[in-house]
This record gives structure tokens, sequence and C-alpha cells, in this order.
């Protein structure tokens, strides 16, 4: 193999090992954004429960 090869091999390696790169607006808020879409999903949950019960 020559040089070339290896050296895109060894770039592709280093990139599978870095794993996927999260988007740059996602990483401050993201822990925020599903408590805060789980709390949503929970209320309207409870809604759908109390509307049937009655």
């Amino acid at each position: 193999m020559d040089l070339k090869t290896l050296n895109r091999i060894d770039k592709l390696r280093r990139l599978k090992s870095r794993g996927p790169k999260t988007p740059t607006w996602l990483k401050p808020y993201h822990m925020l954004f599903i408590a805060f879409l789980t709390i949503f999903i929970f209320g309207a949950l409870m809604k759908l429960l109390e509307q049937n019960h009655i």
C-alpha cells in the first residue's frame, strides 16, 4: 500500500473513533430541551387520561 492510502485509512479510523458530532446549537441546551419535551408529553398524557376518565 502506498502512503496516500495509508493516510486515508488512518483519517477514517480517527474520524470513526471520535463518534458522531453534535450540532453546535444543540450542545448547551440538549438536556434542557429533552426535559421540556418530557414534561410536555407527560402533561399532554395526563390531560388525555383526565378527558377519557370523565
